[in-house]
């Protein structure tokens, strides 16, 4: 692969991650400056080109911001930008998507994005479920064909360069806390049970549809698999993340009734199911019965600002009940957290990502992931 060389091994790697073999240790993925990259390094999470630049406009240039965000020409000069000055450390793959924040499908329900110099944002547009319909025409929903737009420009480029993942389309329960407001939504299960398990309903066949119309666009470009792209995460098969980050308004009981019916549709679809666990509050919650769900394969842990970070001594018994649970377990870290993750958890099944200011800052990152990666029973 072009902007991976080392890809073949990157690769074996992963695969055995994903089907439960041990690996020579734990994977690793690191993004860094390239030797040759002229540019300062891409910020760690944003992942380089889906932000920057739009500091340049001035808010009152709306069809310019928009432009921006929404050109296939923009979109891919960014991209290929940020490919040709980033090194893609340890199994990091090299790949990209449409990154219209993680609701994206709220345009498929007749919200019009607000696209500014921050992110997308969708307005609210369910006042009164009883006269709400829903309707998503994929022929004619101009933001779903611009998004079929991009993703050609990215496929007919690409020539076996990188990898494409799918446009995070969002799940319904945080669609729906755009669309109908996080406060009524959680008394919507109270009140309007049945129009609240219609929508999951509804909004969940789309978010297959949807993906069904991707994956079938790019599984040549992905070698037969999938890419998780925020996460650089390959895996050999339809792969994606699911992710309910509302669950923290809600006890577990009423995430059981209302979501996991979509959990388990998004993930019977896929192949390879990562669960995106956002905040210090979810992990303390919900991993326990997500643990009981079958179809998740992964289960990936943002602790959230203002809480502790990926390596406070809080998580640790909760990852090792995720690694113990038989899940592959996917950390988000700082290069000095690194080796005390190591120290206390298997590396079977896990992978860290992070970042280094150089490429041989980011060699030495590998060679510690090599020498402190150990097996450990459960």
């Amino acid at each position: 692969m072009y902007y991976k060389e080392d890809w073949p091994a990157a690769k074996s790697r992963l695969e055995a991650f994903w089907a439960g073999e041990e690996s020579d240790r734990a994977l690793v993925g690191i993004l860094a400056p390239r030797k040759t990259s002229k540019i300062p390094r891409f910020p760690h999470l944003t992942h380089g080109p889906w932000l920057g630049g739009l500091e340049k406009f001035n808010e009152k240039d709306r069809e310019g911001i928009r432009r921006w965000w929404t050109d296939p020409e923009q979109n891919y000069s960014r991209m290929k930008l940020w490919f040709e000055n980033t090194f893609f450390g340890g199994e990091a793959a090299p790949a990209t998507y449409i990154n219209w924040g993680a609701s994206a499908g709220c345009a498929f329900w007749g919200a019009e994005p607000d696209f500014n110099t921050n992110t997308v944002w969708f307005p609210r547009v369910i006042e009164d479920w009883s006269r709400w319909e829903w309707h998503f025409d994929p022929d004619r929903n101009v933001y779903w064909q611009i998004i079929l737009d991009i993703m050609k420009v990215f496929i007919e480029r690409n020539n076996e360069s990188y990898l494409l993942g799918v446009p995070e389309i969002g799940n319904a329960a945080d669609n729906l806390s755009l669309l109908r407001g996080i406060g009524d939504l959680a008394t919507d299960t109270l009140l309007y049970p049945e129009a609240l398990h219609e929508a999951v309903e509804v909004m969940s066949d789309a978010w297959v549809e949807t993906h069904e119309v991707i994956h079938s666009m790019s599984a040549r470009q992905n070698q037969g698999g999938g890419v998780l792209a925020w996460l650089n995460l390959w895996a050999p098969g339809k792969h994606d993340q699911v992710a309910n980050d509302f669950s923290t308004m809600i006890s577990t009981e009423v995430f059981r009734e209302f979501f996991f019916p979509e959990l388990i549709k998004m993930g019977s679809w896929l192949d390879y199911t990562t669960y995106h666990l956002d905040g210090q509050q979810c992990i303390r919650m919900h991993t326990d019965a997500l643990l009981e769900l079958e179809v998740i394969d992964c289960i990936q842990f943002t602790p959230g600002a203002g809480a502790p970070p990926t390596s406070s001594e809080e998580y640790i018994p909760i990852f090792r009940k995720i690694q113990q649970a038989g899940k592959r377990l996917y950390l988000l870290a700082e290069p000095e957290e690194i080796e005390f993750l190591l120290e206390h958890l298997s590396s079977k099944g896990l992978f860290l990502n992070t970042y280094a200011n150089s490429e041989q800052e980011a060699r030495d990152l590998i060679r510690l992931v090599e020498k402190r990666s150990v097996v450990r029973s459960s």
